[in-house]
């Protein structure tokens, strides 16, 4: 192969690789734009991305803010039922899911409370941003008719006499995306943020330190693959399968804490993000391929024109850009594969034509779905995509290193191999003229007596 050719290669790598830099730049733009719109239309119908639950307090304060003469409940058992959906907008996926609460508190009679500060309030804080309905208050199982600026304001305060004994039930349903919480305070306050690929799993500290007393809350969801945010208090015991879905319990007598318990909801893959990222690393992929036809046609002595190679990387290209709008369409594994066959399809029937089908299949089509699809697939691998790729790339290496071991490579780019001068060659040797073309008939007879003699 010439360096001309090598050049011209080289060429087409380069302006095949700025094509894929577009693409993704376009395909992240896409996304920010749908996200940017999207994204408060799916707050505005399911909620906030964390739905953060307080525990309620005894204050004699009606607004709560006397902290001094706040009472934790000596009793709080929970329950919540968590029901998830992903919904889908264009290239994003979003984790919505229905959540049914129901806490029943016991709060303690005191009796050393001074005479004319008995009447108190119980305090409970709905989730903020947040629509609840079928909102139920009952004390000693009486039910109780909220003012309607409660329901509003979603800050519930029941006058209370501490005199005695009280048990208050709260039940009530409302939606939310991502991560719900019980916080033992007052919760954090989280990053209004657009995580479109994969939410921050991680949960903010309440801004109280509070105490749990006799405490019991149970989880059950209808699916499995659950998991905790990072930063909450783990659960007492490994969650258990419950008809479709998993139960989780956490239960403490007593604990002082900041930290939050609660559920992180499955959230599938977004097509926008993958895409992107996948058409930002296609130079790799191509470079690789590349690198393994090249070697395979010197090998093979298979001479590849280097339009030959442009159409391959035209057949590279075609999965990304079919990818970044079949997505919009259908499932993003289900885009990948049509795309990924089609790019297959297109690369192995082309070196079909030009070099064989053993070439085209066994070599040309193995290395595409090791660098193209296998490398791209491993972008659904969150948090093995790096390792993946280095991987295959070290295999490569040691592939090549093997294979290429005794390749002449200045044969290769058109060079004759250099041979030693310190003896004169035979009488029947014939030498080049200087200057010559080495085509045969510039060839003549030297003198072997004249070839060491100074001119």
């Amino acid at each position: 192969m010439s360096s001309i050719r090598l050049i011209a290669i080289i060429f087409i790598f380069g302006v095949i690789s700025l094509a894929w830099m577009v693409l993704g730049g376009t395909v992240f733009v896409r996304t920010e734009d749908l996200g940017q719109t999207v994204d408060a239309e799916m707050q505005s119908q399911w909620g906030p991305k964390v739905v953060a639950q307080s525990a309620p307090f005894w204050s004699l304060d009606p607004k709560g803010r006397d902290s001094y003469s706040m009472a934790v409940p000596s009793s709080s058992s929970i329950y919540v039922k968590l029901s998830h959906e992903n919904r889908d907008k264009g290239l994003l996926w979003f984790s919505t899911f229905t959540a049914g609460f129901s806490g029943t508190y016991v709060i303690l009679a005191e009796s050393e409370i001074e005479t004319g500060k008995k009447q108190g309030f119980f305090h409970f804080e709905l989730p903020a941003d947040t629509t609840p309905r079928d909102l139920t208050v009952s004390l000693d199982n009486k039910p109780i008719q909220l003012p309607y600026e409660q329901k509003v304001s979603g800050s519930i305060h029941i006058p209370m006499d501490r005199s005695a004994d009280h048990t208050i039930s709260i039940t009530f349903k409302t939606n939310g995306q991502n991560m719900w919480l019980y916080y033992p305070g007052k919760a954090g306050q989280y990053p209004s943020s657009r995580e479109y690929e994969t939410p921050d799993n991680s949960a903010v500290q309440g801004q109280t330190t509070s105490e749990l007393q006799n405490f019991t809350l149970n989880v059950e969801t209808d699916f499995r693959a659950i998991d905790y945010p990072r930063g909450s208090q783990s659960p007492n015991n490994k969650a258990i399968p419950n008809n479709n879905g998993m139960k989780v319990e956490w239960q403490f007598q007593n604990l002082i804490t900041r930290q939050p318990m609660g559920i992180v909801m499955p959230i599938r893959a977004n097509a926008g993000p993958i895409v992107a990222r996948m058409s930002f690393f296609a130079p790799v992929s191509l470079f690789f391929f590349f690198t393994v036809m090249f070697v395979v046609c010197v090998l093979k002595k298979i001479p590849l024109h280097p339009m030959h190679f442009l159409f391959l990387s035209a057949g590279f290209f075609a999965f990304h850009i079919l990818l970044a709008y079949l997505a919009d369409h259908v499932s993003i594994h289900l885009a990948f594969w049509i795309c990924a066959g089609i790019s297959v399809l297109l690369v192995v029937s082309y070196l079909r034509l030009v070099a064989g089908v053993k070439f085209a299949v066994f070599y040309a089509g193995i290395a595409q779905l090791m660098y193209l699809v296998g490398f791209s697939y491993a972008f659904f691998w969150v948090g093995m995509t790096g390792l993946t790729i280095t991987i295959g790339a070290v295999a490569t290496l040691f592939v090549l290193m093997q294979t290429t071991g005794r390749v002449n490579w200045a044969e290769v780019f058109g060079k004759k191999a250099v041979t030693s001068l310190t003896s004169p060659p035979p009488l029947s040797h014939t030498q080049p003229v200087v200057g010559s073309d080495d085509k045969k008939d510039d060839w003549e007879i030297v003198d072997p007596t004249q070839y060491d003699k100074p001119e």
